[in-house]
């Protein structure tokens, strides 16, 4: 199950949906990589500073 995500391209300033899940965002009408989130929840991953051990 797919969650949406409504984004508004920095660029060209248009608003759409899109699947929040997605490897790579861009804008489908320009094709910008700068977005911002207007409305919904993205996943995020652990932060850059958080480690992981695996002890044997």
């Amino acid at each position: 199950m797919a969650q949406t995500a409504k984004f508004q391209c920095i660029e060209c300033k248009k608003e759409f949906e899109m699947d929040a899940g997605a490897a790579t965002k861009h804008c489908p009408h320009c094709f910008g990589r700068y977005l911002e989130l207007v409305s919904g929840e993205i996943k995020r991953g652990k932060s850059w500073s958080s480690k992981t051990f695996s002890v044997r």
